[in-house]
């Protein structure tokens, strides 16, 4: 039989800070896709008046909202809907060795929350809160889909959702896109060469990045670099101005097998070269040397050199890319499938029967 299929009108989206550009764009996209979305922040007490509850990334804790959940009674319990955006730890480490680390981790986590603030012992926990948070992010998954919470999971990574779906977590491939918020025709000079923006976040991204940039310097190539450091970080319409005037934005992950994809969906859609280390598969419809340009981290310079000079090259790439952006790989796509998932979902209150 085909399953009953739930209406989801109401829903509250998560907002992990004051200015959460990626909680506005899912906010903005529910509405064009015809549902009634609301905004709360993460420290707040999750609605419970709501159809449904969608979470992100996290970019904070995640395991408050499904404790707060857990204390609904079931008739009248939101779904869950999580879309993660997070890498996952070493890929090189056996997967028992990984899951046993992260239930450790997320089990520590919530023994935190059981302690009074006050005590010695919830202090002392409160000093793991930056430390492990990948391992903390998978304990968190499985233990929410474990207690009957987690109800809908997507990842925006090909690699990691294949990894959940063969280690029992149910997981939907939810590719990440461009959203109107983020880019425009703005028609402005190119007059930046290489642009690159973002956290330097450990010492692998930040000694390649500068040695690229030493490389880059010395064939007269200049690079603007936006890390919070050098020069301040770049948000909105300031960031859509630099991509519109960068001929070509530099991709570095954290680690070599990291989904880094987010930042194609900035850079495409404002027609900036991507230019990146060699990424595994986490969005397959971007193919390097259609869509985008991938090299080994020591070419990097040279290949930029190479396309800086090479201006008909680039300009086909950026278009191939471009036009995907603009068609296939669009935030709305991806929560109209996301969503179009989460109305399959077998009603699980009285008041969402009540409802149809």
């Amino acid at each position: 039989m085909p399953k009953e299929k739930r209406k989801l009108h109401t829903m509250a989206v998560v907002k992990w800070f004051e200015r959460d550009e990626i909680a506005e764009a899912i906010h903005h996209e529910l509405q064009e896709l015809g549902y009634e979305p609301t905004l709360f922040r993460s420290d707040e007490t999750v609605p419970n008046d709501v159809d449904a509850i969608f979470t992100f990334a996290p970019y904070g804790e995640f395991l408050p909202i499904v404790q707060q959940l857990t204390d609904i009674p079931s008739d009248r319990r939101p779904l869950l809907i999580h879309w993660n955006t997070e890498g996952l730890p070493d890929l090189r480490l056996p997967w028992p060795m990984m899951r046993l680390a992260s239930d450790i981790r997320s089990w520590l986590e919530r023994l935190k929350y059981k302690l009074s603030p006050a005590s010695m012992g919830h202090s002392l926990l409160a000093l793991l809160d930056t430390k492990l948070l990948r391992f903390r992010y998978v304990g968190d998954y499985y233990y929410a889909h474990r207690k009957g919470i987690l109800n809908l999971f997507a990842d925006s990574s090909a690699v990691y959702t294949q990894l959940h779906n063969q280690h029992g977590l149910p997981t939907l491939f939810i590719p990440w896109g461009s959203s109107p918020h983020w880019y425009a025709e703005l028609n402005l000079e190119r007059d930046i060469d290489v642009l690159w923006m973002g956290n330097r976040f450990g010492r692998r991204r930040s000694n390649l990045l500068d040695q690229v940039r030493e490389e880059l310097q010395r064939h007269g190539v200049a690079m603007y670099v936006a890390d919070g450091e050098e020069n301040p970080f770049i948000f909105r319409e300031e960031r859509i101005a630099f991509l519109n005037r960068a001929k070509i934005t530099l991709n570095i992950t954290r680690t070599w097998y990291d989904d880094n994809f987010s930042r194609f969906a900035l850079a495409a859609p404002n027609r900036s070269l991507i230019v990146s280390e060699q990424l595994l598969p986490h969005c397959p419809a971007y193919e390097a040397g259609i869509h985008y340009v991938a090299t080994e981290p020591q070419h990097l310079a040279a290949t930029i050199v190479y396309y800086l000079q090479q201006a008909e090259a680039r300009a086909q790439i950026v278009e191939n890319a471009y036009r995907l952006s603009m068609t296939q790989l669009t935030f709305h796509n991806s929560l109209k499938k996301l969503l179009a998932a989460a109305e399959t979902l077998s009603p699980a209150s009285s008041k969402a029967k009540a409802g149809q």
